[in-house]
C-alpha cells in the first residue's frame, strides 16, 4: 500500500511537472503573435507592445541593423505609412523555449513577388528582446 501511494505521488507530481512545462511551452509565442497581427493591420502601437525597450535587430547571424524601440517606431512606422499593401503571411512556426522560429512570406506591394524570410524571436520577461532575420534571395 505504501509502495502504491509513493507510485501515485511520484505520478502526480510528474503529471504537474508536465502540465507546468505544457503551458510555459508556448509562453514565448503570445508576445509574436501580437507583433505579427500588429505588422498586418500596421498598428504600429500593438506591433511595438510586443517589444523591450533595447531590442536589437540583426541580420543573420550577427549584423545589428536596429537598436531600440523607439529607432523601430520611426522605421516601422514609416514602412506603414508607405506600404498599405504591406502583409506578412506565417508558413510555419517552430517554438523552442524561449526562441520562436517563424518562416514567412512578405509581400511589400501589391502585385509584387513576396520575400521568405526567416525570423528567430527571443523571448524574455514576455517581450521579445532580440531577432535575427534571414532573408531569401528575391
Amino acid at each position: 500500500m505504501r509502495l502504491l501511494l509513493l507510485l501515485l505521488l511520484c505520478l502526480l507530481f510528474n503529471l504537474g511537472l508536465n502540465a507546468q512545462d505544457s503551458s510555459d511551452k508556448y509562453a514565448a509565442v503570445s508576445p509574436v503573435q501580437t507583433q505579427l497581427d500588429g505588422y498586418n493591420t500596421g498598428d504600429i502601437d500593438l506591433f511595438l507592445s510586443a517589444y523591450a525597450d533595447t531590442v536589437k535587430i540583426y541580420s543573420f547571424p550577427n549584423e545589428l541593423t536596429m537598436e531600440g524601440k523607439a529607432t523601430m517606431r520611426e522605421r516601422y512606422g514609416s514602412m506603414f505609412e508607405r506600404m498599405p499593401d504591406l502583409h506578412c503571411r506565417l508558413i510555419n512556426r517552430t517554438v523552442m523555449g524561449n526562441r520562436v522560429l517563424d518562416h514567412e512570406s512578405v509581400i511589400w506591394e501589391k502585385g509584387k513577388p513576396a520575400s521568405e524570410v526567416v525570423a528567430i524571436y527571443l523571448v524574455e520577461g514576455g517581450l521579445i528582446t532580440e531577432v535575427r532575420f534571414l532573408r531569401g534571395t528575391n
